[in-house]
């Protein structure tokens, strides 16, 4: 099992997996969840060229995330 990193630390072209959420009992992580970002799910950052928000591909599809948001997800590498 790989280390956890929070998800702003992600590297393109690297396949990763959410490991879950930094606080758990957020309402912030409980809204993340109902857009796909549950334990398990693959992740990766996708190729564009911008720095704030960060491109995420997930289940299919593109999603923008603040990097203050996207710092309170833990993924691992697979």
């Amino acid at each position: 099992m790989s280390k956890k990193i929070n998800l702003t630390e992600a590297v393109k072209g690297m396949s990763y997996r959410i490991a879950g959420f930094i606080n758990q009992e957020s309402d912030y992580s409980e809204k993340l969840s109902k857009m796909g970002f549950v334990a398990g799910t693959p992740i990766e950052l996708a190729p564009v060229k911008i720095f704030d928000p960060l491109v995420f591909q997930i289940r299919g599809s593109r999603i923008a995330l603040r990097r203050k948001e996207a710092k309170e997800i833990l993924v691992e590498g697979v």
